[in-house]
């Protein structure tokens, strides 16, 4: 993990912002960037919880995502491309109920227990009160420090609806985090 990421998390930590929110466009690597600071920051002692977003990938095209819970390692496929039963469309992707109601419940247990609670990816689902947004909800009312991923157009309205306009941003742009 790059020394540049941390010192934004540490200072952010420091001047008790509420948050560190990483943003960058599709494969910059926002999903990579928020598990090794939050692996990191669990070498460090600080207790961490939340859930990530990795891609399946099936022959260099992304066909889906997964939800991991960073405290268990359980994982549940999130969304794919194609529909599958239980699963409801939003735009490009077909979702999960069963994955959606696990993560909100991670979150929620996250906003009881963690010190700092990790929400990869924050997008057009949770702005619309689906998706993680009621566990995200209970992340943000709780007294965690979050380290969001949310895409460069998405930012200001994100940062408007979790009152997050005085949490620290830090910008991917591709690569090694």
């Amino acid at each position: 993990m790059r020394g540049k990421l941390l010192s934004r998390f540490r200072r952010a930590w420091e001047e008790k912002r509420p948050a560190l929110i990483i943003s960058g466009p599709i494969g910059a690597g926002k999903t990579l960037a928020s598990l090794a600071l939050a692996a990191h920051l669990k070498k460090e002692g600080l207790t961490i919880g939340g859930v990530v977003s990795p891609r399946v990938i099936r022959d260099g095209e992304t066909v889906g995502y997964r939800v991991k819970d960073l405290r268990t390692g359980k994982e549940l496929l999130l969304c794919a491309r194609e529909p599958f039963p239980g699963a409801f469309p939003f735009r490009r992707f077909f979702f999960s109920q069963k994955a959606l109601d696990f993560a909100n419940l991670v979150l929620r247990e996250a906003a009881k227990e963690a010190e700092v609670i990790v929400v990869d990816e924050v997008g057009p689902l949770e702005l619309s009160g689906r998706g993680f947004a009621l566990g995200l909800w209970a992340a943000r009312e709780s007294s965690a420090f979050l380290i969001l991923t949310v895409r460069p157009s998405l930012l200001s309205e994100v940062e408007r609806w979790l009152k997050l306009e005085n949490g620290s941003v830090v910008f991917l742009l591709g690569g090694d985090p």
